[in-house]
């Protein structure tokens, strides 16, 4: 791959990006109605937390549902039942009684099944969001149902929310199935994983980027195949930064690709467990190119970067999409995880799914940003066809500016695992 394939202005200067703010329409794809599974009886699992929802008596007086459950039982179980009108009600399969949203509860009226008949506080509506997920609006709250961990340390879900982000999100299925260990909402089906349980790089997975001059990034290291840059060992594949002469360079990493070798297209999750490096200067990335870049070049190939760590700001990750206009111009559009604590501090999870309609960031299965490509909107259409996967350690660059004295190396990037998931 050629060193310019990147460019220099991988993020946009602060004016072009506040100018580029127009874009905004990229996000939150449009959901539409559909016909919940009535007569059905289902688990339902948030899409934050991955956990099923549950309607446990054992909480309390009123036993409000919570999204905390890692397995299903009664409580886990609701029966769709039609309410007419095209509201639906849920019975609890653990009280026998209807889920209720009644604000006459409290300040933000926790959802509870405890109704022995459907009126209005016991209808909602169901629609359908891409990606096999589900959003629940209450009939007299006109609200969606919320799982918001925010709001006490066991998350009772709540009609209170006036639009549909991810914790307003869920999947379900029929009692009786399960959704596969580890698979992300909505993605049952794992396609390829690399788990890094060998003593060696697969050469069936992954090839390299060698060499240095600045890969269009003003970047200082020079990238290798040796096993002092990439190695596995102990179930975990490390990409090492070091400061060496080597090649007329101050610095050596490495850049694995699966250029070539595995490329995943739209209807996929794409997601790395990784244990970041920090400190001025370092710049960790999980990323993937479009196929197209051997033809038509960068950015009309497109680009989507999953994880990106200024390593001397390590409580933010970069979720970014590149692509060129109808000009041929560089655009970009993308959103930052701010994290509490340090996210070079250990493995965190980060991933994107993709569909026809809409691009999404997450971090440890909490998303943060959304990019809606559906119909090619805003010259997005690269964004449809087959994408590989690339992780790097660079060091200097545009993006994180050089090494200092306090940049303490060695520094390593440990990938637990790559996964790729398919609905």
């Amino acid at each position: 791959m050629s060193k310019t394939k990147k460019s220099s202005g991988r993020f946009l200067p602060r004016a072009a990006s506040v100018a580029f703010l127009i874009l905004t329409t990229l996000l939150l794809t449009m959901t539409a109605q559909a016909a919940a599974p009535v007569g059905q009886t289902i688990w339902i699992r948030a899409s934050a937390t991955g956990l099923f929802v549950s309607a446990d008596q054992n909480r309390g007086a009123w036993a409000p549902l919570v999204a905390d459950r890692s397995t299903t039982s009664a409580w886990e179980q609701f029966q769709v039942v039609d309410a007419g009108g095209g509201f639906i009600a849920f019975r609890s399969v653990g009280t026998g009684l209807f889920v209720s949203a009644d604000t006459n509860r409290g300040a933000w009226a926790p959802l509870v099944a405890d109704r022995p008949a459907i009126g209005t506080w016991e209808q909602f509506t169901w629609a359908d969001i891409a990606g096999g997920a589900f959003t629940l609006r209450g009939r007299v709250t006109n609200r969606f149902v919320s799982a918001d961990l925010a709001r006490a340390s066991w998350a009772p879900l709540v009609s209170d929310r006036t639009v549909a982000n991810t914790w307003e999100q869920f999947t379900w299925g029929a009692v009786g199935t399960q959704p596969p260990a580890g698979s992300p909402p909505g993605f049952p089906n794992l396609i390829w994983s690399d788990e890094f349980n060998g003593s060696t790089i697969s050469s069936a997975n992954w090839g390299f980027d060698l060499g240095g001059g600045g890969w269009g990034n003003n970047e200082l290291q020079n990238y290798t195949n040796r096993s002092v840059n990439a190695r596995v060992a102990n179930g975990s594949l490390t990409i090492e930064a070091r400061q060496e002469n080597f090649g007329g360079n101050a610095y050596t990493s490495a850049r694995l690709k699966t250029q070539g070798l595995r490329s995943f297209g739209i209807n996929t999750w794409v997601e790395a467990r990784i244990n970041a490096p920090e400190g001025q200067g370092i710049w960790p990335a999980f990323w993937m190119l479009g196929n197209s870049i051997s033809t038509v070049g960068w950015p009309s190939c497109g680009e989507i970067d999953i994880m990106e760590i200024q390593g001397q700001n390590p409580s933010q990750n970069f979720g970014t999409i590149h692509w060129a206009n109808t000009n041929g111009q560089h655009v970009s559009f993308g959103g930052i995880f701010n994290s509490s604590s340090s996210l070079t501090a250990g493995f965190h999870t980060f991933a994107i799914s993709r569909t026809a309609t809409s691009i999404k960031w997450y971090v440890d299965r909490v998303q943060y940003a959304e990019a809606n490509i559906s119909g090619g909107i805003n010259s997005t259409s690269e964004f449809q066809g087959p994408f590989f996967i690339i992780l790097n350690v660079a060091v200097g660059g545009n993006f994180v500016g050089p090494p200092n004295a306090s940049t303490v190396f060695p520094q390593q990037m440990q990938v637990d695992w790559v996964r790729v998931w398919s609905n």
